[in-house]
């Protein structure tokens, strides 16, 4: 209500130890259409990040990997054609101490996106981009990069030999998931029910400061998401979210050594306290948000106390409406998001 007019819709999703389990849904799955419901489906961002490192992590417990291995060792040919990124380590990719710019917090692709959405980008054109484009930090230098992802990602191909979305779609199936994936390279659909996706105000508002011009109100539910990959480019559930939550976004999937290494977290330029593809909010509250084009997501899980609050909005940059929501049930969890 107090966002009126510029979210149309909110999924919210409470599991608490002591309160009890609540999921709902509010305003429209898309506007003039179907309400919305707690069974929709709806982009997540940057959660999938969670997934990926929980696939690269699992293959460090089975010894295929380790995070000291770099992208000389399991990308050669990246490494040959980028020498200054060859000696950078997994542990650096995940954590985000690799030196290597966000190319989602710049125009670089965004502006592509914008100019035309049924582009289809690959990881390998993006990650060229971005070393051929962008200035490089020293390795060891913290920046939230989503392009670390896409990185990983190329990685889980080289040494699986399989397409990365089968590889995370698998995590997914591991942690009891059913209503969460990746879709294959041009496949930009998601399971009916689903939310539609809106560029509203604050959307528009978000998008020019990276030079990119979008009309508010516009729906970009049939927007390309290609460019989010293993990075960003995951759907999923209210229901799902709260079972992902609630393993600690893969945590729970892994040995109990790696697990006290994921969680051990280091400090990003943007103040982020980031482990191993999770972040850690304060207050004992983990996990991650995401934003694509369209939609916003949060997906949290109290170490302290096994309470999980998730939440999808169908807007670019409306979030916040739903952490208020979520602070209003979590005061400590409100804490940690600034309110």
């Amino acid at each position: 209500d107090s966002a009126g007019d510029e979210v149309p819709g909110m999924w919210v999703g409470i599991w608490s130890a002591e309160a009890g389990q609540y999921s709902a849904a509010y305003g429209k799955a898309e506007l003039g259409g179907a309400d919305a419901s707690i069974d929709d489906h709806g982009r997540i961002g940057s959660v999938t990040k969670t997934f990926t490192a929980t696939a690269i992590l699992k293959r460090i417990d089975s010894g295929e990997l380790s995070l000291e291995d770099t992208i000389a060792d399991i990308l050669p040919d990246l490494a040959a054609a980028y020498p200054d990124v060859a000696a950078i380590t997994i542990d650096q990719l995940l954590g985000m101490q690799s030196g290597i710019p966000d190319y989602a917090n710049t125009g670089l692709v965004i502006q592509q996106v914008v100019d035309d959405p049924t582009i289809e980008l690959t990881p390998s054109g993006i990650i060229d981009q971005v070393l051929t484009e962008l200035d490089l930090e020293p390795a060891g230098t913290g920046g939230y990069s989503t392009t670390n992802y896409l990185i990983l990602g190329e990685m889980l191909v080289a040494i699986d030999g399989r397409p990365v979305e089968e590889i995370i779609n698998e995590v997914a199936a591991e942690a009891g998931l059913t209503s969460s994936a990746l879709g294959a390279p041009g496949d930009n659909t998601m399971p009916d029910p689903f939310s539609h996706g809106y560029v509203m105000q604050a959307g528009a508002g978000d998008l020019a400061t990276l030079g990119a011009t979008v009309e508010p109100g516009t729906d970009v539910t049939d927007w390309t998401v290609s460019w989010g990959g293993a990075g960003g480019g995951m759907y999923s559930t209210i229901a799902d979210l709260g079972a992902w939550a609630a393993s600690g976004s893969g945590t729970s999937l892994l040995s109990d050594g790696l697990i006290e290494q994921r969680l051990t977290t280091r400090k990003t330029v943007e103040g982020l306290d980031y482990g191993l593809g999770i972040i850690d909010f304060g207050n004992g509250w983990i996990g991650h948000s995401g934003q694509l084009i369209g939609w916003e997501a949060l997906v949290l899980y109290d170490t302290d106390t096994g309470d999980v609050a998730v939440t999808v909005v169908n807007e670019t940059a409306s979030l916040i409406a739903a952490e208020f929501a979520l602070a209003a049930i979590f005061p400590d969890c409100g804490e940690t998001l600034g309110f």
